[in-house]
């Protein structure tokens, strides 16, 4: 069992051994079968040569016996059966009664004998004369002709009987089977020696068409798998397994291609990083340097405000030295915001109540705009999505995209909030809101730098509006996407892991 096992695997792992059986299979079917047939056709014609010859004997034998017997001659019948039984090829003739009793034979011991047990039992009912007989002494080819009354025969014999003696001659067919004999092992031994021949030279083409240049193949694919993407396959001929190998050359070059893009890149992106995180610093540390003299002009522009008459010019100036210290102290807030990150509290919150709160607070700014907003509530049956979150961070990440939504659209838009269940294939499940507005769009090239620091297609700003949403979203272990086209608005994406817990209820509810 454990040898066929292991034959039945290495079958299984070698296409070589595979097609090597098959094809001994088909040739052993087609040269097997071809000799053997030609064996079993010289058998026939030896047997109806045969047949022939014992006919002939049989139709002589019988004219020269009824010939004796109306003349009343038995001893040359005798003399004419142990005649024609001296014969090199026969061994045996003979005529006997319906009774099985012998009255003449080539061996004159046998006359006035009866037919042994076996034999009677073999001739009776036979209706085939003739009949191939092996016995442990060899084969012999018999045939039995009855011989019928004639009214020259009533003299001796009843007038109602129909037969009256079977004559049986018999011929050895010993050395016809041993030319037989000869010619099957001969057939044997050349199907052996033509076949071992033919398979031995389909193992030596598989092996050097086949076998060698795929293992070559493999052992090139192998060191691929491990990394090294030098490696090339050697096309030794233009056929399936050169095309497999040419093929394998041409991925593996595009793979060595991709891999040396994607060290660029990855080294431009470290290097893009290194310099954000330094512009970062920097810009953290120029903030806490701006933040107090901005405090500082904001509080002596309101003290020398106090004593200009109302109608004073000077007042307007003031106001909008108040707006761009507020603009500044926005923009120095974004860059403390993005260099130092405030970890978030999660709870179990509704995301519906999120939205609605974001949406109340820039209520006053979208109708200043005439921005039309449309809120689109979760399909669920009635219940608002719940996630883990800090509802003030997700809040401000909310009122961030709303904001860029609505500078880019033009006044008469529309803005959609859409909030849905999202199935994952791990089961978790996560919570999607969607910003969605009419404005301009981006360029596929300003869609791909969105999320970076400091970029922005705006006049005004720092930049890091998507940058700190991004973040934020992060920290949450959500996802956020932006899809977006030239003149067919925005869309971005927020996904956050769904929670099973409840949200607290608040004190108006209670």
């Amino acid at each position: 069992m454990a040898l066929l096992k292991r034959v039945t695997a290495a079958v299984r792992s070698s296409l070589k051994l595979k097609l090597t059986l098959f094809i001994l299979f088909i040739l052993g079917v087609t040269v097997g079968i071809a000799p053997w047939s030609a064996i079993k056709m010289q058998e026939r014609q030896l047997l109806t040569a045969s047949q022939e010859h014992l006919t002939a004997m049989q139709e002589l034998l019988k004219t020269i016996i009824a010939t004796s017997m109306i003349a009343e001659d038995r001893e040359n019948v005798q003399r004419v059966v142990e005649v024609m039984g001296l014969h090199e090829d026969v061994k045996e003739v003979r005529v006997f009664d319906t009774k099985g009793v012998i009255h003449f034979s080539s061996n004159r011991e046998e006359r006035g004998t009866r037919l042994s047990a076996s034999e009677e039992a073999s001739y009776h009912g036979l209706t085939d004369p003739m009949l191939v007989v092996r016995e442990e002494g060899g084969v012999r080819h018999t045939v039995l002709q009855p011989m019928f009354n004639q009214p020259a025969c009533f003299k001796c014999h009843p007038s109602d009987q129909k037969v009256i003696g079977i004559l049986q001659i018999s011929l050895s067919l010993d050395e016809t089977w041993a030319q037989l004999a000869n010619l099957r092992r001969s057939a044997f031994m050349a199907t052996l020696i033509t076949g071992g021949v033919v398979i031995i030279g389909i193992w030596l083409a598989l092996t050097r068409l086949v076998d060698q240049p795929l293992q070559q193949l493999v052992t090139v694919m192998g060191r691929a798998e491990g990394g090294d993407l030098s490696a090339r396959a050697e096309i030794r001929n233009p056929d399936e397994i050169g095309r497999l190998a040419a093929h394998f050359n041409t991925m593996i070059s595009k793979l060595d291609d991709a891999q040396v893009e994607l060290k660029r890149y990855h080294q431009e992106q470290l290097g893009r990083a290194d310099r954000l995180a330094t512009i970062g610093q920097m810009a953290a540390a120029m903030a806490h340097e701006i933040r107090n003299p901005l405090t500082a002009i904001s509080g002596v522009m309101s003290v020398l405000s106090r004593d200009f008459p109302a109608a004073d010019p000077r007042r307007d100036i003031v106001h909008e030295i108040h707006l761009l210290i507020e603009r500044l102290n926005k923009s120095v807030q974004e860059i403390l915001q993005y260099s130092r990150p405030s970890q978030p509290h999660f709870q179990p919150a509704g995301l519906e109540e999120v939205v609605d709160r974001t949406l109340s607070l820039l209520e006053g700014e979208m109708r200043k705009a005439r921005i039309h907003v449309v809120k689109e509530a979760a399909p669920e049956a009635g219940e608002s999505p719940v996630v883990n979150i800090d509802p003030q961070q997700i809040q401000q990440v909310l009122m961030n995209l709303i904001l860029n939504a609505m500078q880019a659209t033009a006044p008469g838009g529309q803005i959609s909030i859409r909030t849905h269940a999202v199935e994952s294939p791990g089961g978790t499940g996560s919570v999607c809101i969607e910003v969605v507005d009419t404005g301009k769009g981006m360029t596929p090239e300003e869609a791909a730098q969105a999320f970076d620091p400091f970029f922005s297609t705006k006049a005004k700003g720092t930049g890091l509006g998507l940058a700190i949403a991004k973040q934020t979203v992060e920290q949450h272990r959500g996802r956020i996407s932006l899809q977006s086209a030239p003149g067919q608005g925005t869309c971005v994406r927020v996904e956050l892991p769904a929670s099973h817990s409840k949200p607290p209820v608040s004190a108006s509810e209670s």
